[in-house]
């Protein structure tokens, strides 16, 4: 006789027992007497008990769930962080797809934080009171952004992905089943989850985040305390090391970067070293230490060359193997330099040799297990020039633009359609005319700080030197090589212009950087805040109106090629090469030169900052005499800078389509 589920025989009778488990209640055993002892009879009342007992406790369930007011603090901690992770993964995917917006996901970002911040008040409002406006001015809020802020609030923030269905889905994702109560109680968190994930999309540029082998990881990260690192290694049968490191490579590459900081091989930011090092990481598959060998550095090398030199690293959270297989071949256009490869090898030699201190100390004395030095590419010259010069027809149109003879303001300062034109003082004003001056590279220029510049001098110049304003985190930072560091005469046409009276109005203002708005934030900064709110418009400028040269990969002219400019007015006959390399900052090539040439020293520095002003004024063509000097004036701090663009705005493919969010408003 088969066995009637859920029954027994008690005294030869049938019995019908069923365990309930419910929340808040003891597990307690149901029994029902069946009042048969006939099998057949038996089994069709134990089947009908059966799908009873599943209605009742579908409704005390239900009749359960709608009494909780409340979500408990590991069910509130499991919504938000789902939430967290979901958003921020979205941002990632935004600021590194490459797209028209992705460069300014990082300045967005605040005003749809601070939106979301509203939005999860208990009245839900869809725009800003007066309270609200005086709270984020006060808060350093600019009226363009409370503008952001409240098409978010009317739009985005309560969108169709925040209705109770899919509110309900995210409850049930963590196992909680959904109430009236409890839909509004997640909404919340789910607002606050969307505001801290906007809050730190705000540094998705942040070194430590962009070269990080797993971005995401990075910054969920940023809110929660470090990992807790194994300190206890252990010793491997068939590792080539003396100890084995249970700790992933990525958890360690904050602490070379310190350590090699410390010991002046490295500083600066290390920017790009951190990247390398995540880059390492991230193709060999982010092992422990101690499981590293020599195969490892061919498996580098060769992940490198199956990367188009194009490749956007940001997006390493997606294994190495996968990301490769979905790409295509790697065409000979693609093809990475030969010396961007070695670049790379060459930091990972020196992370190597550091290492074989400690954690890579190899078991076999005077080895070097990780020998990233030997799998250098051969380097060879094709005769093609890396970075074809500007000539000085080129800078003679950039200055004669409505940059510098007036222009439709912020955001319009390369066109001339108004009847109010102006010209206005600041990085993008001054900046290419230093370069074309005095030759100083792009970091060195937009680097300096308002007191190196020597105005009280019988020959007015400014000064290149380490300092805290390229520095981070109070370190000094700015030359490339000691022979960088000098003292340049301010050229005249400079001081025509109304440099001098530029430099006055940023101390008065007591800003420390000479132009402060390029230190604004923390990820762009300096020249490459400079280069891309200003360089790439006005070098799109001159390429619209005079034919550039382009080498065969297709790299035409930067800013770094006005230094190439000025470097070839210098290659005349008769030129002393002592001066030339003290104006250009290159080290000196004759041993008179490095040793026995002082006359900073003998002379005074006076003699010489005249020597070295008509020495440049002698080579140097003056290219901005037709150009008037303008009164000085200092647009707001956040509209310094900002050039726009002067060609059409293309039309997105995809404008007039819902997407998940509303366009993101471009800074220029």
């Amino acid at each position: 006789m088969c066995r009637i589920p859920n029954t027994v025989r008690i005294a030869g009778r049938y019995v019908y027992r069923r365990r309930v488990h419910f929340q808040n209640i003891i597990s307690k055993t149901v029994t029902l007497a069946l009042q048969t002892a006939d099998p057949s009879v038996a089994r069709r009342r134990a089947a009908l008990l059966s799908a009873r007992f599943v209605i009742v406790k579908m409704n005390v369930e239900a009749m359960l769930s709608e009494q909780r007011a409340f979500l408990t603090g590991d069910e509130i901690e499991a919504l938000f962080r789902r939430e967290l992770e979901q958003e921020l993964a979205r941002n990632l995917g935004d600021a590194f797809s490459n797209q028209s917006h992705s460069r300014f996901m990082d300045e967005n970002a605040r005003p749809l934080a601070e939106a979301y911040r509203i939005a999860r008040r208990p009245d839900r409002p869809h725009g800003l009171t007066d309270t609200d406006r005086a709270d984020l001015a006060a808060r350093g809020i600019d009226r363009c952004d409370m503008t952001a802020i409240e098409e978010y609030l009317a739009d985005f923030c309560h969108a169709a992905d925040l209705r109770d269905d899919d509110v309900s889905e995210r409850l049930a994702a963590i196992g909680v089943p959904a109430s009236r109560t409890l839909l509004e109680i997640a909404r919340s968190h789910i607002l606050r989850a969307r505001a801290e994930a906007w809050r730190r999309t705000e540094r998705v540029f942040d070194p430590a985040v962009i070269d990080a082998a797993n971005p995401l990881q990075a910054l969920m990260a940023l809110g929660d305390a470090p990992p807790v690192k194994s300190t206890e290694p252990q010793v491997g049968t068939d590792c080539p090391f003396i100890v084995f490191d249970q700790r992933r490579f990525s958890e360690g590459i904050d602490d070379i970067i310190a350590e090699l900081r410390q010991e002046k091989t490295w500083k600066g930011d290390c920017a790009q070293q951190r990247r390398i090092m995540g880059t390492f990481a991230w193709i060999t598959g982010d092992k422990r230490r101690g499981a590293y060998t020599h195969l490892d550095v061919d498996a580098f090398k060769r992940g490198l060359m199956r990367l188009p030199k194009d490749y956007q690293f940001g997006a390493m959270a997606v294994p190495f193997a996968e990301v490769v297989a979905a790409l295509p071949p790697v065409t000979p256009d693609k093809q990475r330099h030969a010396k961007t490869v070695n670049r790379d090898l060459s930091t990972m030699s020196r992370v190597s040799r550091h290492l074989a201190q400690t954690v890579w100390k190899p078991k076999q004395p005077n080895t070097l297990v990780l020998d990233f030095a030997a799998a250098t590419l051969t380097v060879k010259d094709t005769g093609d020039d890396p970075r074809p010069p500007w000539r000085k027809e080129h800078l003679a149109l950039l200055f004669g633009s409505p940059l510098y003879t007036g222009n439709d303001g912020p955001l319009h300062r390369l066109t001339a359609a108004g009847r109010h034109l102006m010209v206005s003082h600041d990085a993008a004003y001054w900046v290419p005319l230093l370069c074309y001056y005095h030759h100083s590279c792009r970091e060195e220029t937009c680097g300096l700080r308002a007191d190196e510049v020597v105005i009280d001098h019988d020959v007015p110049h400014f000064v290149i030197q380490d300092n805290d304003v390229r520095g981070r985190d109070g370190e000094l930072a700015g030359e490339k090589r000691l022979a960088r560091r000098r003292k340049l005469p301010l050229h005249p046409e400079l001081i025509r212009l109304g440099f001098l009276d530029y430099v006055r109005a940023i101390r008065d203002q007591g800003h420390t950087a000479l132009f402060p708005e390029l230190y604004l934030h923390a990820a762009k900064r300096g020249g490459a805040h400079f280069y891309a709110r200003a360089w790439d418009h006005m070098a799109d400028w001159i390429e619209d109106r005079l034919p550039v040269e382009r080498n065969r990969a297709g790299k035409g002219p930067d800013i770094h090629s006005i230094r190439a400019l000025g470097a070839s007015f210098y290659e005349v006959d008769g030129v002393n090469e002592i001066m030339r390399a003290d104006v250009m900052g290159h080290a000196r090539a004759t041993v008179n030169g490095k040793h026995y040439s002082k006359r900073i020293a003998t002379e005074g520095l006076t003699v010489v900052l005249r020597e070295r002003l008509e020495f440049m004024t002698r080579y140097v063509p003056i290219v901005t005499g037709d150009l008037a000097p303008a009164p000085i004036r200092l647009l707001p701090l956040g509209q310094r800078s900002r050039v726009g663009s002067a060609r059409p705005r293309k039309i997105r493919n995809d404008a007039g389509s819902s997407s998940r969010r509303p366009a993101t408003l471009k800074r220029g």
